[in-house]
């Protein structure tokens, strides 16, 4: 039986060391598994937009992955072979993936700064996430007629939150 992952080769005297577990998110479309053998460098990039909604059980689809990228990261876009161009938003550079729904950007839209959001990243099955609440107020803001029912999920859940939180106080404390 083979293991169901791959195992780095043990050091004399030391336990063998297990590489990182495959992509296990739900992807029909692959775009995960591209992403994740891009190999981009931990720390420095960070997928934003609907995608970290859709892993979250938020939403039932999504269309394809935005990833934020810096340094080395950025450098591993570049050598997908596509030329860079100026990013919808009209702030920084984009590349879109030859073969995949992906569309790098090297900085998110105005006022987002790039090192806070790759910084600040939630890691769901090794790979870096944008932070829901930093995504209910980038969807809060741009107010396009696609974000209204994605605003309106994460509502729900802040709200199925504050009532799990209340019903966990102490009685009498619930309304303090």
């Amino acid at each position: 039986m083979t293991a169901p992952y791959p195992r780095t080769a043990p050091r004399p005297g030391h336990l063998s060391l297990v590489a990182d577990p495959p992509v296990l998110l739900t992807d029909p479309a692959g775009l995960f598994a591209e992403l994740a053998r891009l190999e981009l460098p931990r720390g420095e990039y960070v997928v934003c937009g609907s995608a970290a909604l859709y892993v979250r059980g938020l939403r039932a689809r999504m269309g394809d992955l935005d990833v934020l990228a810096r340094g080395p990261a950025w450098d591993v876009v570049l050598t997908l072979g596509v030329v860079p161009g100026t990013a919808l938003s009209g702030h920084g550079l984009v590349v879109n993936h030859p073969t995949a729904a992906i569309e790098f950007v090297d900085q998110w839209t105005p006022g987002w700064p790039t090192d806070y959001l790759i910084d600040s990243a939630d890691l769901i099955d090794g790979i870096p996430f944008m932070r829901l609440g930093d995504v209910l107020a980038w969807k809060q803001r741009a107010r396009r007629p696609k974000d209204l029912p994605d605003i309106s999920a994460i509502a729900h859940l802040c709200r199925a939150w504050a009532d799990d939180s209340a019903r966990d106080l102490p009685v009498g404390r619930a309304a303090a």
